[in-house]
């Protein structure tokens, strides 16, 4: 664990500003905005003015209460700002300019890094979740947590953990999901807005990239990638390629995946492992991060380097 503020100063500090800004990673997933929802929630109950600077969430979390959501043109010049569920500054993209515009600056996450930015931090690369981490905060400072924050928490562990499905996995995982239906969390709502509303056009992506995977080292490697031209003919977002890396993973006999997009910013890269393998350390040659068994990056080449080059990095790593 990396960190230099306790749970309980961590939570002092944030309920007693003024005010607080939280800022998710760009294109937050299910773990970022539910752990925003629920910080920014409970700090409005306790009479903090928080709002959450994030980018556009995606449309299967439409059922959590984003109701304080702000571009960066809103922020201010809050007293604290907030990275959650962001390793490094500049995860945030556009957003780090008004994340550096708060007076003081903070960072809660769970991807296992050798360090922590900004003023305070709190690091648990031990956590499932981000919002795992919120829950324990939240907990250990005695706030009661509304219906509305409970789901969001309950979203972001169910999704970093693919259902309770992942290897990050833990006792702390379903002990909180626990705790969390006594609360009175809708399970049914949340698994059907999460795993049972697939657009066609989703469906279309992964098909896709599914008939063009590469399989090597042995059927323990996969790797596939889909171009913005393939993208845009059915119309579809990065939103609706989301899931292809765990379909990809999901194949019998694949130890390593690997999916590549083309994106503005480069080629975006999403590894997955399955029980041994370590993609964190992969990414990271890339210049990216995360966990051993989830992991990315965005690189600057073309889609025949980056897919070469990533091809290269598993079949070294197997």
């Amino acid at each position: 664990m990396v960190k230099n503020i306790d749970l309980r100063e961590l939570w002092k500090n944030l309920s007693t500003a003024k005010s607080v800004v939280l800022f998710p990673h760009v294109n937050p997933d299910g773990d970022a905005v539910g752990a925003c929802v629920a910080l920014c929630l409970t700090l409005r109950e306790h009479g903090v003015d928080c709002k959450v600077c994030s980018g556009k969430v995606p449309d299967y979390l439409g059922f959590l209460n984003t109701s304080y959501f702000i571009d960066d043109r809103e922020v201010g010049n809050p007293e604290i700002c907030v990275a959650v569920d962001c390793s490094e500054d500049y995860r945030m993209d556009r957003r780090g300019g008004a994340f550096y515009r708060g007076n003081k600056h903070y960072c809660i996450d769970h991807h296992q890094t050798d360090c922590g930015f900004g003023d305070r931090f709190y690091i648990d690369g031990a956590a499932a979740a981000a919002c795992t981490i919120i829950f324990d905060m939240l907990k250990e400072a005695g706030a009661v947590l509304s219906r509305d924050a409970a789901n969001a928490i309950y979203t972001g562990i169910c999704t970093d953990t693919g259902n309770f499905k992942h290897a990050n996995t833990d006792s702390r995982s379903h002990n909180i999901a626990a705790e969390l239906l006594e609360v009175g969390v809708d399970h049914t709502e949340i698994m059907a807005s999460l795993y049972k509303n697939r657009s066609m056009k989703k469906v279309l992506c992964e098909s896709r990239a599914i008939e063009k995977a590469f399989v090597f080292s042995g059927g323990r490697g996969i790797i596939s990638y889909l171009s913005s031209e393939e993208m845009a003919k059915i119309n579809a977002t990065h939103e609706d390629t989301d899931e292809i890396i765990d379909k990809l993973r999901d194949i019998a006999g694949v130890e390593m995946a690997a999916y590549l997009e083309e994106r503005e910013e480069g080629i975006k890269i999403s590894m997955r492992a399955k029980t041994y393998g370590n993609v964190r350390d992969i990414c990271r040659s890339f210049g990216g991060g995360g966990h051993i068994a989830a992991a990315g990056a965005t690189v600057k080449m073309s889609m025949e380097d980056a897919f070469a080059a990533v091809k290269r990095a598993i079949e070294e790593s197997l």
